[in-house]
């Protein structure tokens, strides 16, 4: 494969997504890549997706292509597939198959400023990945999946025994449940600061409703919620990750930069799927 040039290479396996709120079912394309890539392209920042899935699933790319988002395809023996059951703020997560690991040979020639690693599993990224990105561009990490601990079908949140692999981290994202847990912190501005410690520069925490909290260059910014329509929460902050990642690339007000991503997130809020 040539070269890449991008602005963001997003590393991370799409998704098969069931998803239920209430009497409504609905089968989506998912997963932190997918979600991330199609709002960072919205926002017109040019995002390169390496993902794996099985040959039969390739119809879940179909939104990457009609978007003109360039990827690179791995072939795995599974999908990752997750059911994802919302009853009000709560979300209850079942696996039912997960797509291989990713190594440092799946990575082409490719020179972007920001590299997003989405894990959904413990298994996703190997640590030598984040110690190869690091040498070689911005990393941003959503920590949920090293977070996952998956027994049968069923995914329940646990602390991260390899957390030192966050000082190869520069942007870490967190929901506030995963930081608490992360940091072994029940204040969210002490789990922050906490977080921080281990390496990264900026800690983005959100917090659902409550909008989110920002720890950067030794300061707090706490950034209030859009009031919107819930109508599908899945992905939500994966979007306003898009949104930081398309501010900070030009700003470093984090206050700028985190009201425009709780923007971003909120348009997300009010519709099945990406922001388009």
């Amino acid at each position: 494969m040539k070269s890449v040039t991008c602005d963001v290479c997003v590393i991370g396996h799409i998704t098969k997504d069931i998803i239920r709120i209430g009497n409504v079912r609905k089968e989506l394309t998912g997963g932190s890549a997918y979600y991330v890539s199609m709002a960072l392209k919205s926002l017109g920042v040019k995002p390169f997706v390496i993902t794996k899935l099985h040959k039969n699933d390739e119809y879940l790319l179909e939104d990457l292509k009609r978007n003109d988002i360039p990827f690179l395809l791995k072939e795995s023996e599974s999908t990752t597939i997750f059911e994802n059951i919302y009853k009000g703020d709560l979300r209850i997560q079942r696996v039912l198959s997960i797509a291989s690991p990713f190594t440092i040979e799946d990575l082409p020639d490719v020179t972007p400023k920001i590299f997003y690693v989405g894990s959904l599993t413990r298994s996703d990224i190997p640590l030598d990945m984040l110690v190869f990105l690091k040498k070689r561009a911005t990393v941003v990490l959503e920590v949920q999946g090293f977070l996952r601990k998956i027994y049968g079908n069923n995914v329940k949140i646990e602390d991260w025994e390899e957390k030192e692999a966050l000082s190869y981290v520069d942007i870490l994202h967190a929901d506030e449940v995963e930081a608490k847990i992360l940091s072994g912190e029940e204040d969210i501005k002490n789990a922050a600061k906490k977080l921080s410690q281990f390496g990264p520069k900026e800690v983005v925490i959100t917090l659902g409703k409550k909008g989110s909290l920002i720890y950067a260059k030794g300061e707090f910014y706490s950034i209030p919620a859009v009031v919107t329509s819930v109508v599908d929460p899945t992905g939500c902050g994966d979007t306003y990750m898009a949104g930081y990642i398309c501010k900070r690339l030009t700003s470093e007000d984090f206050n700028e930069i985190g009201n425009f991503a709780s923007k971003v997130a909120s348009l997300k809020l009010e519709r099945f799927g990406p922001l388009r």
